[in-house]
């Protein structure tokens, strides 16, 4: 019975749970991600974003952009997120995009911020300029 107690206990032992790793599993960020509300912009706001994300590597995504900026500018860019900080949760957010609108025949938008993710949301606070003037405001983009 000794023996039995002492071979159980042993095996208790070595079969310990590993330490949990610090890296986390990859997530993929590759789809369609819009606005999770549709709201018209304002003069110092972007609305009604769409970010098509078609290529990921381990240290970034990258797609196209779409939104409204600025009252009434149809923009259309490109679009990053940095990956290397090693938090799969937050990211560095670029979009450069060229857009139009009733009076502006071209007009380059810059918007930049820290994108969290929550499962299958992203909340984006972002700054950026557009040729009419500077842009800021939070938007949340559901993957579809």
């Amino acid at each position: 019975m000794i023996a039995a107690t002492l071979i159980v206990t042993a095996c208790g032992v070595e079969h310990s749970a590993p330490a949990p790793s610090s890296t986390a599993a990859p997530t993929s960020y590759v789809g369609t991600w819009t606005s999770a509300t549709s709201s018209g912009s304002t003069a110092n706001s972007c609305s009604n974003f769409e970010w098509r994300v078609t290529n990921q590597t381990a240290t970034m995504i990258s797609g196209i952009f779409f939104a409204r900026c600025a009252g009434n500018l149809t923009a259309s860019g490109s679009a990053w997120g940095d990956l290397s900080s090693g938090n799969p949760s937050t990211l560095p957010v670029r979009a450069t995009a060229g857009a139009t609108g009733p009076g502006v025949t071209a007009c380059d938008v810059s918007l930049s911020g820290t994108a969290t993710m929550y499962g299958d949301m992203i909340r984006i606070p972002y700054s950026g300029t557009t040729c009419v003037g500077p842009v800021s405001g939070t938007e949340v983009l559901q993957r579809h």
